[in-house]
């Protein structure tokens, strides 16, 4: 564990220097964030003004509020694509990984965290930014504040470990982007990305209830706005632990096979 720690710490140095040489690719990645949550809030903002003021329980300046916390949460909890486990499947870029000491997710981690870490740069001014035009309203709560740093540390490996089991099938079709796509558009609707899911119908927040997308994203978003309960955290931590275990496990059964399968056809 402490060798590993070593490795991961090196690997993180590394990329962090690799990161902020790649200053242009990184700040295209940071404007294109801006406008996302830009699009989303003007147009929320919009509705809600639009209906007296008030939308799924959600005031303007709330709303205003939801859209600029989302930056934030994006930023940490998101980032790795299955593309890059194809590409270095078509390329045989696996015949090197494998012969290292460490599992290819741990150098994948270093890699994301160093990027995410140079993207906070741009982030946080763009948030202050936006809070200056929108004027939003943030409820801060001592104790969600403190259930925030391990709901987004478990919304972030939850995210990262269903995105490698995905990233895994790639073993065996080759060509990622139809399931992908497939997988992202669930994502983007249940997981309060492109709107509280609060204005979602009752049966389609039941659904998000039971999937794990809300709790790689809304959970702690509602956190770091203060709208969460003592009970509704307990229960977003629950099923926070239970879909990371489902999925911890899913992956050492389709890493194994997997693995098996590419030195089986030669690498």
């Amino acid at each position: 564990m402490r060798h590993t720690a070593r490795v991961l710490l090196a690997a993180f140095k590394a990329h962090l220097i690799a990161t902020f040489q790649y200053r242009v690719q990184e700040g295209m990645s940071m404007v294109g964030l801006l406008i996302e949550s830009l699009i989303y809030l003007v147009v929320w903002t919009t509705v809600s003004e639009a209906r007296g003021g008030e939308v799924g329980g959600f005031s303007t300046d709330e709303i205003a509020g939801y859209f600029i916390a989302w930056m934030f949460v994006r930023n940490v909890t998101t980032g790795w694509s299955p593309y890059a486990m194809e590409w270095r499947i078509r390329r045989g870029d696996f015949n090197s990984l494998l012969l290292r000491p460490i599992h290819p997710i741990f150098a994948d981690t270093s890699e994301m965290l160093a990027s995410k870490a140079v993207a906070m740069i741009t982030v946080v001014p763009a948030m202050i930014a936006l809070a200056l035009v929108f004027k939003p309203r943030f409820e801060l709560v001592p104790w969600s504040l403190l259930a925030l740093i391990p709901a987004l540390v478990l919304a972030f490996v939850l995210r990262y470990v269903l995105m490698y089991v995905l990233a895994l099938t790639a073993f065996w079709t080759t060509r990622l982007g139809g399931l992908f796509e497939l997988w992202y558009g669930v994502e983007f609707f249940f997981s309060g990305r492109v709107a509280p899911l609060t204005v979602l119908p009752e049966w389609a927040q039941q659904v998000a209830n039971l999937l794990p997308f809300k709790w790689m994203f809304y959970f702690p978003l509602e956190l770091l706005l203060g709208r969460s309960q003592p009970d509704e955290m307990l229960f977003g931590f629950a099923m926070q632990v239970l879909w990371l275990t489902v999925m911890v496990l899913l992956m050492r059964f389709v890493w194994q096979r997997a693995a098996r399968r590419y030195a089986a056809v030669g690498g």
